[in-house]
């Protein structure tokens, strides 16, 4: 009876190790732009979602509705060096900083102990992953970890960021990724939410 209690707690606590190796991380890069009306006047959609009058970065915004379907916790990754939030100003500074190949610094890194998936949902900047995910992947380990880009855009879709990530984490798996294009309006889109939702289950996320 004794070894049976003590199997019975044994098969417990691997169960409860299982289960905390199985969580979802959602790491998201996101500069809400000031804008003040409903409809842009740029290529893209800005960076900003309103939803429920709350604004939301747009990669906030598609961690949030991941985090919905898919559960897990919520990380936002900030640079020291605070970015414009006037559209012409963060497409030039985003500019100059990939020309420069800088690496911003860091205000604190994801800890991945326990998580089995990495979600991170992060804007194209200039068809590239932007500077601060480049800081993110070489200064993180993400070696075992299964690793699910969702991006923002404004038409050019992954821009081969997957395959950018995947060569800066060799021993990390990059799962097929989401996009989402920003139109120009600053509402939130149903039809996505509905779309991620869809695509999360499909994938095997869904909790």
């Amino acid at each position: 009876m004794k070894l049976l209690r003590q199997l019975s707690v044994a098969a417990l606590g691997l169960f409860a190790l299982q289960a905390a190796q199985s969580k979802n991380l959602i790491v998201y890069f996101t500069v809400p732009e000031s804008v003040a009306t409903e409809k842009l006047d740029g290529v893209s959609g800005a960076s900003v979602i309103i939803k429920d009058n709350e604004r939301l970065g747009s990669a906030e915004y598609l961690a949030k509705e991941v985090q919905k379907t898919a559960g897990g916790d919520l990380f936002r990754l900030e640079t020291v060096q605070a970015y414009p939030t006037v559209h012409q100003q963060l497409l030039d500074f985003a500019q100059e900083e990939q020309r420069k190949n800088i690496r911003p610094a860091l205000k604190a890194k994801p800890n991945l102990n326990g998580y089995e998936t990495i979600f991170v949902a992060y804007p194209i900047w200039w068809y590239k992953l932007p500077m601060p995910l480049y800081s993110l992947f070489e200064q993180v380990d993400f070696s075992g970890k299964n690793i699910v880009p969702l991006v923002t855009h404004g038409g050019s879709r992954l821009s081969g960021t997957d395959r950018d990530i995947a060569q800066l984490q060799p021993k990390a798996t990059v799962k097929d990724g989401f996009e989402y294009y920003l139109y120009k309006t600053t509402g939130a889109d149903s039809t996505m939410e509905q779309k991620l939702a869809d695509w999360l289950v499909r994938q095997g996320y869904a909790k």
